[in-house]
């Protein structure tokens, strides 16, 4: 009885500190959180992985499970909440935020089985291993399921800090890697809980181990000279009315909306101002192919500003999928037919649904029709002719398709000097999903050192550095225009080198360290075992 009772307390006294664990990692999700758009405080991101950690490194599996389930919803919940007004269900936010924190479940579940290692309880060995799977469920989480969904990496908040500075060597991967790692050494230096074998020396050993990972990096040149000349170009923001379906639904609306900025755009700069004008993802309405009114317009202000108009447009074809083109508009000539790109990773239940008789209700407004969006095979690469002679090579992307390497980092291995990436972000209205949109494509610049546009229908649209700062910027929600000149590049950085090889390296690493990990903690209970059973015979044998 007296032990009954005994264990009763005991439960009841952990109850609340299992609470109490809980809403310290539900505060430290939300500060990461904070190191995003729309907040931007990036320096949050390490003392907010540094608590995780100290609640997930030492715990039991299921407490440190329960941990983590309350860092990634306080994290994945305000981060994304551009999924409602999408898809304008909650549900399909709910699903989202779940699937992201079954993927940081992964991460827990290494962090509690890597404890079998002696090495990986060390100080540098907890380091490596917690920031080897931290980056390998991130990047896995990345690609799958589908084409997974890269947003949220703790790497990308580090374009406005020192550590962002090894994406070059290493990509985002690299990046996530450093910022994991600082934290367990952070973690590490004031943890609370000693050990009998710790030096005096250990804790500021570590400290100044943090501090020399933060600090190396800015010793790292990001150089932003031009290689190949440079690009004067003009990007148009025409603006959607909403509902953005009945803007739609108007012949010539949302093209005659771009038009005419681009209009004013030229009055202001005068024309010939401009190599390029660049607008954004579905900014004209219909095929210009097929439609007098969009290919009047085009024709009109391709002429008046004496320069290529690169614009997109979707088209429902033949097999009853739905292409999204880029294409380039020239003066004199017209349309490009020949020379265009496909959208190459439709984004899932945006712009195509899996499963579609079973979950279409999770969708958004446009993928909901019954067409599934067809995914292109060419290379994010184009080629823009200018009037005064030059062929400028240009890595391309659709909207999300900047968050992917395999896109992005492909047109530039092949030959792209600027990136440029249109983007259709009305369905989103004013949230911060095309500022963190814009964030993702700073890292590429800063990734790949060229220059990176954002065009945007509606705004965030951006002009990027190399080095990936901020030249120029819209609002959203709003009509707008920005004439600016950007270096052309052409030398490749380490990362644009190794292309997917980090990513999948981690992935691959992680994966190795989880089944070995597994393996030896099984055969460590299973020595356990015997051992107790052992004992257990002896004692009788004794008795």
């Amino acid at each position: 009885m007296k032990d009954e009772e005994a264990q009763w307390r005991g439960a009841g006294a952990g109850a609340p500190r299992a609470l109490g664990a809980m809403a310290v990692c539900a505060a430290a999700g939300f500060a990461l959180y904070l190191a995003f758009p729309p907040v931007g405080w990036w320096w949050t991101a390490v003392p907010a992985l540094a608590v995780l950690v100290a609640c997930v490194d030492r715990a039991r599996m299921g407490r440190a499970l329960l941990n983590t389930t309350a860092f990634g919803v306080a994290f994945w919940t305000p981060l994304i909440p551009w999924v409602v007004v999408s898809t304008r269900t909650p549900l399909a936010w709910v699903a989202l935020v779940v699937s992201q924190v079954l993927f940081l479940s992964l991460w827990s579940l290494s962090v509690s089985l890597m404890r079998v290692w002696s090495w990986a309880r060390s100080p540098v060995g907890q380091a490596l291993g917690c920031a080897l799977a931290w980056t390998g469920v991130e990047q896995a989480r990345s690609a799958f399921p589908w084409s997974g969904f890269p947003w949220g990496t703790v790497a990308l908040p580090q374009v406005d800090s020192p550590l962002g500075r090894l994406a070059p060597y290493g990509g985002v991967a690299l990046v996530s890697f450093a910022v994991m790692a600082v934290a367990v050494l952070v973690r590490r230096a004031f943890s609370l809980a000693g050990s009998a074998r710790e030096r005096w020396w250990w804790r500021p050993a570590m400290l100044a181990g943090a501090t020399a990972v933060c600090v190396a990096p800015l010793a790292i040149d990001l150089p932003s000279a031009q290689e190949a000349g440079a690009l004067t170009v003009g990007v148009v923001q025409g603006n959607i009315s909403l509902p953005g379906s009945q803007a739609y639904a108007h012949e010539g609306e949302v093209t005659g909306n771009h038009a005419s900025q681009t209009r004013r755009m030229l009055e202001s700069a005068g024309g010939g101002a401009v190599d390029l004008v660049v607008w954004g993802e579905g900014s004209a309405d219909r095929d210009p192919a097929a439609s007098a009114v969009v290919a009047r317009e085009l024709e009109e202000v391709s002429d008046e500003a004496g320069a290529p108009v690169l614009m997109g447009y979707s088209v429902l074809a033949d097999d009853d999928h739905v292409w999204n083109w880029l294409a380039l508009w020239y003066p004199d000539s017209g349309l490009d037919a020949q020379s265009r790109y496909a959208k190459q990773v439709p984004v899932p239940f945006g712009e195509f649904i899996p499963f579609r008789p079973l979950i279409a209700s999770l969708a958004t407004e446009a993928a909901r029709q019954n067409h599934d969006m067809a995914a292109g095979g060419e290379p994010g690469l184009m080629t823009a002719r200018l009037t005064d002679g030059r062929a400028v090579p240009i890595a391309v992307g659709i909207c999300f398709e900047g968050a992917y390497e395999s896109v992005i980092g492909q047109g530039v291995a092949l030959g792209g000097q600027v990136i440029i990436t249109p983007s259709n972000n009305y369905l989103f209205e004013s949230s911060a999903e095309s500022a963190q949109q814009a964030q993702l494509l700073r890292m590429r610049a800063m990734e790949y050192s060229r220059s990176a546009v954002q065009a945007s229908t509606t705004g965030v649209s951006a002009v990027i550095r190399p080095d990936g700062s901020v030249q120029a910027s819209t609002a959203v929600m709003s009509a707008a225009s920005m004439v600016e000149t950007v270096p052309l590049r052409t030398s490749l950085t380490p990362a644009a080198r190794m292309g997917a090889l980090p990513a999948r390296a981690a992935m691959v690493l992680t994966g190795a360290l989880l089944l070995a990990s597994a393996v030896r903690a099984r055969i460590a209970r299973a020595a356990a075992a015997r051992a107790a059973g052992d004992a257990r015979e002896e004692e009788n044998g004794d008795d």
